[in-house]
């Protein structure tokens, strides 16, 4: 009898695949033939699964995402507040190696929607999950008084992304060094700036009468 292929999982092999050698090489030098290489198997079986180099590259997005999702929702169940929302900041920084490898994944993609319209709406779709996620956080520390009620968790959720952007940007494609304990200290100077929440008055205290008989009174 011919050997049962569960397709699912064979999708996954070259998405993972597709994922490794973009984090290695970058997407502009990525082919075909070396994504199948890197899955163990023939140019023509992975051609059998994808119909062309784009969706080979959209599955590697997916993959690449589901990696860091995982971690982050972790961060953000067994953490609350200011401390959930400053450690999910902290798995979109490059880091690591593993880190950059996956900014070079995604700065690909930048690059590749501006010529595939497929890519392009993956792109918008993972960044409204980005930001949607840390709005969410961002009104989780305002319900547990951390936060100023007054802040726009959409447009402070914008901000935020915006400069962890330009932190990729400048340590994969500048070559300028940005240590992980800069890095760090950068988030937690925006998340510093962020309004917290209104101290409560204390009452004014003052004295009535006088003497031996004086009596306190808060206002």
């Amino acid at each position: 009898m011919p050997k049962q292929v569960d397709h699912d999982k064979r999708r996954v092999v070259f998405a993972a695949a597709a994922y490794r050698v973009i984090a290695r090489v970058g997407l502009s030098r990525v082919t075909v033939r070396e994504i199948a290489k890197e899955a163990g198997f023939t140019t023509g079986a992975l051609v059998h699964y994808f119909s062309s180099k784009d969706q080979v590259l959209i599955q590697a997005s997916e993959y690449s995402a589901l990696v860091v999702r995982q971690r982050m929702e972790k961060h953000a169940v067994t953490l609350h507040g200011m401390d959930a929302l400053r450690h999910v900041l902290f798995e979109s920084l490059p880091m690591t190696a593993e880190m950059r490898g996956m900014w070079n994944v995604w700065l690909g993609f930048w690059d590749r929607s501006s010529h595939s319209a497929k890519i392009k709406l993956l792109t918008k779709t993972r960044y409204e999950e980005w930001m949607g996620r840390i709005a969410h956080l961002i009104q989780n520390a305002q319900v547990a008084g951390e936060l100023s009620d007054g802040i726009d968790p959409a447009r402070a959720a914008q901000a935020v992304v915006a400069m962890i952007d330009g932190i990729g940007v400048r340590v994969l494609l500048t070559g300028i060094s940005i240590s992980p304990a800069r890095q760090k200290e950068m988030v937690d100077d925006w998340l510093a700036q962020l309004p917290r929440p209104a101290a409560a008055r204390r009452p004014h205290v003052r004295r009535k009468g006088a003497g031996n008989g004086a009596e306190v009174a808060a206002e």
